[in-house]
């Protein structure tokens, strides 16, 4: 097959710190490429170039509010934090200052609050230009950029098959215009279908994690983690509650999307008991997820998919999440963490308490059964097959 991926122009492919969409286009392009397929991925500047596929640098990369556009291991934490007992985690964070504040908004007050929209609007139609200029030397589309629906048109004129990737929600106005144009969605979870059953759904692909890089660790340090956007909708708030009732060291880490909603959670912010470490580069990351007694999930919103919970279970970490969304279908309630209904944070602290129960190797397994690389690649191979 001759594939055109559309990785992102919010942000590098793969990312330098936060950002999951973008790591899942990387093993596409490369996974598939691997497969001996013909891969263009078109993605933003300062994306990584591989032998196997061809890179079309398009967009900026510069438009995910929050996310501060950097090379690994420049980033710099919020409060000046650190695990105990984690000197491989302490020596990277300490030199870096605790006053950079990570929010984007900040360097840009005088700009109009839709400008990283705009600007996103302006990669797009650079994106299909290079579609159309680039049309013989591609078969199908297999799209992962936010703002899908803007390539229908351009797909319909090319007479081009044209793959959609859910990595966000389905809503009303985009499944209308996926079923003008009869669009093939490929969903994440299959918990995206919920309330919309008449689309043209050509399979369900579950994201994945690098179990090479995710590395498992049998002995966990004594804090519990949350990783992810601050956000009201992600509810951090709930996870410093439960910390606080439980006298359980917290660690927050992630960019900042909502400012208002992170100057309440600063209030219990001490650096100690509660602390944050902001956006991390790879390796801080994953040295969180490892050392790790628990990662807890508290969400409020129909998640897709939840790639940070694949990630902590391969470093062998538990998960504990509130059942919304696709969370059933990654966490074995029971073996690889808890699933809790009705958003109960009492329930959660519950079984935070009794964490131990849960093996870690039972966590790391489910993952490389279920959420490994090579699996996803040959589960898009499979579907894209179809349209051959």
């Amino acid at each position: 097959m001759r594939i055109a991926i559309l990785g992102s122009v919010a942000l590098p492919v793969p990312p330098p710190a936060q950002g999951g969409t973008e790591w899942i286009a990387y093993f596409q392009a490369s996974g598939l490429a691997k497969l001996g397929h013909d891969v263009i991925l078109f993605a933003a500047k300062g994306s990584k170039k591989e032998k196997g596929y061809e890179l079309v640098e398009v967009g900026g990369g510069d438009t995910v509010v929050g996310s501060r556009k950097r090379e690994a291991g420049s980033g710099k934490p919020d409060v000046e934090s650190s695990i105990p007992n984690s000197s491989t985690v302490h020596s990277q964070l300490s030199k870096f200052a605790p006053s950079d504040f990570p929010n984007k908004l900040q360097d840009n007050l005088n700009i109009e609050s839709s400008r990283g929209l705009r600007k996103e609007n302006v990669y797009l139609s650079q994106v299909m230009e290079q579609l159309i200029e680039r049309k013989d030397d591609y078969d199908l589309i297999l799209n992962n950029m936010r703002g899908e629906a803007v390539f229908l048109p351009v797909a319909k004129m090319l007479n081009k098959p044209f793959v959609n990737v859910m990595h966000l929600p389905l809503f009303d106005e985009l499944v209308e215009v996926f079923r003008k144009y009869n669009t093939h969605v490929i969903t994440i979870s299959n918990a995206q279908r919920k309330g919309f059953d008449e689309l043209n759904y050509l399979a369900t692909v579950n994201n994945c994690v690098d179990t090479d890089k995710f590395t498992f660790n049998p002995t966990p340090q004594d804090y519990i983690l949350m990783m992810g956007s601050i956000t009201p909708h992600k509810n951090q708030a709930s996870a410093v509650r439960i910390a606080k009732k439980l006298g359980m060291k917290l660690i927050l880490a992630g960019k900042i999307n909502d400012k208002k909603y992170f100057e309440e959670l600063k209030k219990d912010i001490d650096g100690e008991k509660i602390q944050y470490f902001g956006e991390l580069d790879f390796d801080q990351k994953v040295e969180l997820y490892r050392n790790a007694k628990a990662f807890i999930f508290p969400i409020l919103w129909e998640e897709p998919f939840g790639l940070v919970m694949i990630e902590a279970m391969s470093c062998g970490t538990p998960v504990v999440a509130f059942g919304n969304g696709a969370i059933p279908e990654v966490v074995v309630d029971g073996m690889t963490g808890f699933v809790i209904s009705n958003n109960d944070e009492e329930a959660m602290e519950r079984v935070i308490q009794s964490i131990d129960q849960i093996k870690r190797e039972d966590c790391r397994r489910h993952v490389e059964e279920n959420f490994t690389v090579e699996k996803m690649v040959k589960d898009y191979e499979k579907a894209l097959l179809i349209l051959r």
